[in-house]
């Protein structure tokens, strides 16, 4: 974690100052210790400050027993603790009565469940070391746990899914900042990425409830951003004025304090910074979330004091497909809003930001190591060594939730063996661009897969 984090950071509680305990470093950067403010003590684990009240781990551990793991010296038990995934319940739980006292059986099963989490994990991180991928990790915490399986594929998909490239869209926004940009509810970080290479050395802060993703985000995905554990939709832990610009991606719809949320970024971005909120599910339409879901109209009343332009993600997508920016610079009439499914929405203090913006210099997908898009799956090689890539989707349920991926991905695509060998030496052709156009070739992460 930054140092120049910790100086100006604030207690989302009780609004003050943190004193800090350096308990351990690496090459003199902050990595395990304790905040002090106020109003009580935080644990900082692997760079991360957790700035949470009552139960801060997957499996319900406290502040106080990970600040005391830390103080103990035991920093991999708190990193631990912080990212077990929650114990899938054994099948035979199914089959026990409602009785008196089988919650106690089920309990200490549930201990030893997360007992073997735990060794399993740990075996992971000590044996595979530079080899795990943030893959890796969603396997074990998403499908192995069997709490979130359709998680894995959202998180592991991600960088060639639709509501992604529409985010690719808006972070084109950034342009020479002058302060920090945000990255609230960041999740794995698939955002965070790219606003770090938008932000041009400024700092960029991403947030989020979940640490196990924030610990991802941290090591495997953008590990040049920081990260701070904290809610997303109440105080924030900064001072006025603080960012230039900040994002929401595919979160807003969750949050419970939509007004809160809303007044604190007008807070932080105050007199010239943007608010991006990317992907608001349009509760005029019927979906499958549990979220609390706005209809366009109470989206615009959130930013009734500011300029703004609430837009389709529809009409964004297909200008990126274009290879063109956002078109913000006229507000769409409630009448093209009202039946759209997915929204987004661009809140400015200076009301030059809304505009239309040209084309990219660059597919902003392609960014990082080129690498076949894993929708894409190896058929057969004919006698001139080309290779017939068909496009899969995991599950019912993603290719519904994804159907925009048809508008630019091939159902079936022929490409040169000599291809293969191209991506890893990273070499752009002609027919490397033509499937980065479509989305074939995907910009990665190192460690993604």
């Amino acid at each position: 974690m930054d140092t120049s984090l910790w100086r100006w950071l604030c207690c989302p509680f009780c609004g003050g100052g943190f004193n800090t305990t350096l308990t351990a470093q690496v090459e003199g950067t902050p990595v395990y210790g304790v905040l002090t403010c106020y109003c009580g003590q935080y644990p900082v684990v692997d760079g991360i400050p957790i700035l949470k009240k009552g139960p801060i781990g997957t499996v319900g551990q406290t502040a106080d027993q990970v600040i005391a793991l830390i103080q103990a010296g035991q920093y991999r038990e708190a990193l631990l603790a912080m990212i077990v995934p929650p114990a899938p319940d054994p099948t035979w739980f199914r089959f026990l009565p409602s009785v008196s006292g089988i919650w106690r059986l089920k309990h200490l099963a549930q201990q030893r469940a997360v007992r073997a989490w735990r060794e399993q994990l740990a075996a992971l991180l000590r044996d595979q070391g530079d080899q795990l991928t943030a893959c890796d990790l969603f396997d074990l915490h998403f499908r192995q746990s069997r709490k979130w399986m359709d998680a894995y594929d959202y998180f592991a998909f991600r960088f060639g899914q639709p509501r992604h490239l529409v985010a690719l869209s808006l972070a084109t926004l950034i342009r020479h900042p002058q302060r920090p940009v945000l990255d609230l509810a960041c999740g794995c970080g698939h955002l965070t990425r790219s606003l770090v290479s938008r932000a041009q050395g400024q700092q960029v802060i991403g947030i989020d409830r979940n640490f196990f993703m924030l610990h991802v985000a941290h090591n495997w995905i953008a590990p040049q951003a920081e990260y701070v554990c904290c809610e997303a939709d109440t105080a924030l832990p900064f001072p006025e004025g603080t960012f230039s610009a900040v994002f929401c991606s595919d979160a807003f719809h969750y949050f419970v304090h939509k007004a809160t949320s809303v007044r604190e970024l007008k807070r932080l971005t105050q007199d010239d910074g943007f608010i991006v909120l990317v992907t608001i599910r349009n509760s005029n339409v019927q979906h499958q979330h549990a979220c609390l879901p706005l209809p366009p109209e109470g989206c615009q009343a959130l930013f009734a004091d500011i300029s703004h332009c609430l837009i389709a993600d529809s009409d964004i997508l297909a200008h990126y497909l274009q290879k063109q920016g956002p078109p913000l610079a006229r507000q769409p009439t409630l009448g093209r809003l009202v039946h759209a499914p997915l929204l987004s929405v661009v809140a400015a203090h200076r009301p030059e930001v809304l505009q239309d913006y040209g084309p990219f210099d660059d597919w902003p997908h392609a960014e990082g190591r080129l690498t076949l898009n894993p929708l894409f799956v190896a058929e057969t090689r004919n006698s001139l060594g080309n290779v017939q890539l068909r496009r899969t989707f995991p599950t019912d349920f993603y290719a519904e939730e994804n159907a925009e991926c048809k508008q630019y991905l091939p159902e079936v695509v022929s490409v040169n063996a000599q291809l293969l060998v191209d991506l890893t030496h990273a070499k752009r052709t002609l027919e490397m661009e033509r499937l980065i156009e479509q989305c074939v070739v995907l910009g990665l992460p190192e460690r993604y897969r």
